[in-house]
């Protein structure tokens, strides 16, 4: 029963980032300086877009942007992780602290 609700939890999680991180553009005058920023570098540095974008062109060799390739994939999947581990965390600190006051 757990692992049912643990993939349940997990096929809606795009739509959860997705929702979090839109309220954050919306409400957090931070998250949005940072976002503005992020943009802003890129326009202003082509050369930072195309790195973050897998430009083939600014890497020395192909072999170079072979591993940047495989390194951003690393990165963004150990990030997206980390993102589903906190996530099911806090929903087992809740679940944890419910049953603690007697909630539950």
């Amino acid at each position: 029963m757990e692992s049912m609700n643990v993939l349940q939890m997990e096929a809606v999680f795009d739509e959860i980032e997705n929702r979090t991180v839109s309220r954050l553009r919306a409400n957090e005058e931070a998250y949005a300086r940072l976002f503005r920023q992020r943009n802003d570098l890129k326009e202003r540095y082509p050369f930072v877009k195309s790195v973050l974008e897998g430009d083939a062109s600014v890497f020395p060799s192909a072999e170079d942007h072979q591993a940047w390739l495989d390194y951003k994939r690393a990165s963004d999947e150990s990030d997206q992780m980390e993102r589903m581990a906190l996530y099911l965390q806090g929903h087992a600190d809740c679940y944890a602290y419910l049953r603690k006051i007697g909630a539950l």
